[in-house]
C-alpha cells in the first residue's frame, strides 16, 4: 500500500476517528430527540387527566401520577403529589406514604421538607393537631417555606396557641415581604376572643391593649377597651368610651351592641347608652316586650331584625309564624364585608376575617 501513498495509515486512522465522531453526534442528537419525544408525549398524555382533574374527576390524576412513578422512581415529588391525593380517599393511606418516603436515602432538604408538610397536613385531615403540629415544625427546621408558614400559624389558632401564631405570622411577612403587621391583627383579635369566652380576664387584657396599641385611632381601638371595660363590670371607664364610639362612629352602635348582648354584665351596661337601637336591642333581651312604631323606625324593613320583632305585633297564627321564620334568631346578626354569620363572641368575621363589623341580616 505504500507504492500508491506513504501515509495511508494514517489518512484510515483519521477517517475511522472521523466516523466514530460523526457516529457519537447523531447518537447524542438521536437522544436528546427521543427525550424530547418523550417530555412531549408525557405532557400531551397528562392533558386529559388535567382536564378531567378541573371537572372533578380526580382517579384519573392519580392514574397518570402512578404511571409516572413507575417510570421515574427516583422522582420524590410525584409520589408527595401522589400521596396529597390520597388524603382525599384516606388519609392514613397518605400517612403510610409520606412516611415511608422519609426512609428513602440522599433525601435533599427541600425533598424533606415538603414530605413533612404533607405529613402535617395528613395529620391534621386525622384530627391529630400535636402530631400535625410536630411534622409542621420539622418541615420549618428543614426549610423555611410561605406555605409551611401559613400552614403553621392556622394550626396555632385553632389550638389556641396564639403567642406562637403571631410569632410565625412575623416571620411570614418577613419571608415574604408583606406589610410587618399583615395578618397579626386577626391573630390578636381571636386570641381575644378566646380570653373573653374562657373568662381569663388578663389575658384578654393584655390582647386588647395590644390591638389598642396596633389600631391608633379606629373604631376598633375604641369598641374593644368599652366592651372589655363592661365584661369586668367597670361601668364608669366603659360609659364614656361608648358614648364617644357611638358619637364618633354611629355606624358601629350595632356591632357594640351585639358583643354586648354575648355578656350578662354587657347586658345590663347595654340598657344605659343612648342611640337608635337601644330599644331593639332591649327588646331581644326581653321577649315580651312589644316595640311601638316610632322604636322600630330605626330598623332596615328588609332586615331580619325588622321581621323578628315585628312578629310580636301580629296576633297568633300563619303570618306570625311567617315573620317568626323570616327574623330566625340565628339571622339577626352578619357581617357587613361578606354577610357571614355571628354566633357567640367574636372579634373578627370567621368568614372573611375582617374586625367586626355587625349588621343586621338580610331576608
Amino acid at each position: 500500500m505504500e507504492l500508491f501513498h506513504p501515509h495511508t495509515r494514517e489518512i484510515l486512522v483519521a477517517a475511522a476517528l472521523l466516523v466514530a465522531l460523526l457516529l457519537i453526534l447523531l447518537r447524542m442528537v438521536w437522544s436528546r430527540r427521543r427525550t424530547a419525544l418523550r417530555i412531549k408525549t408525557d405532557m400531551l398524555s397528562v392533558l386529559p387527566s388535567l382536564e378531567r382533574l378541573a371537572e372533578g374527576d380526580r382517579a384519573e390524576l392519580s392514574k397518570w401520577l402512578r404511571r409516572a412513578a413507575r417510570r421515574y422512581p427516583d422522582e420524590v415529588r410525584t409520589f408527595i403529589l401522589l400521596g396529597d391525593l390520597l388524603r382525599a380517599e384516606g388519609p392514613l393511606k397518605a400517612v403510610f406514604l409520606h412516611r415511608t418516603l422519609l426512609f428513602r436515602k440522599k433525601l435533599s432538604t427541600a425533598d424533606r421538607a415538603s414530605i413533612l408538610l404533607s405529613l402535617g397536613r395528613d395529620h391534621r385531615a386525622l384530627d391529630d393537631d400535636q402530631k400535625a403540629l410536630a411534622s409542621l415544625k420539622q418541615s420549618l427546621a428543614a426549610e423555611k417555606r410561605e406555605e409551611t408558614l401559613k400552614e403553621l400559624v392556622s394550626l396555632e389558632t385553632a389550638m389556641e396557641l396564639f403567642d406562637d401564631a403571631l410569632y410565625h405570622c412575623k416571620e411570614l411577612n418577613r419571608l415574604a415581604g408583606f406589610d410587618r403587621n399583615e395578618g397579626l391583627r386577626a391573630v390578636m383579635l381571636d386570641a381575644l376572643a378566646a380570653a373573653v369566652s374562657q373568662n381569663r380576664s388578663d389575658e384578654a387584657r393584655r390582647w386588647g391593649e395590644m390591638v389598642a396599641r396596633a389600631e391608633d385611632d379606629t373604631a376598633l381601638a375604641l369598641l374593644i377597651p368599652c366592651v372589655l371595660a363592661a365584661w369586668e363590670g367597670k361601668v364608669e371607664q366603659a360609659r364614656p368610651l361608648a358614648e364617644k364610639l357611638i358619637e364618633r362612629y354611629p355606624d358601629e352602635e350595632y356591632t357594640l351592641r351585639y358583643l354586648l348582648l354575648q355578656t350578662p354584665a354587657g347586658i345590663a351596661f347595654s340598657r344605659l347608652l343612648p342611640g337608635p337601637y337601644g330599644p331593639a336591642f332591649a327588646a331581644l333581651c326581653d321577649e315580651t316586650r312589644v316595640l311601638t312604631v316610632t322604636e322600630m323606625a330605626p330598623i332596615e324593613k328588609k332586615s331580619a331584625l325588622y321581621y323578628h320583632l315585628a312578629a310580636r305585633t301580629v296576633p297568633p297564627g300563619e303570618t306570625r309564624d311567617l315573620l317568626a321564620a323570616a327574623g330566625r334568631r340565628e339571622r339577626l346578626f352578619a357581617c357587613a364585608a361578606c354577610g357571614g354569620r355571628f354566633e357567640g363572641i367574636r372579634f373578627s368575621c370567621p368568614g372573611c376575617g375582617l374586625p367586626v363589623t355587625v349588621r343586621p341580616g338580610a331576608v
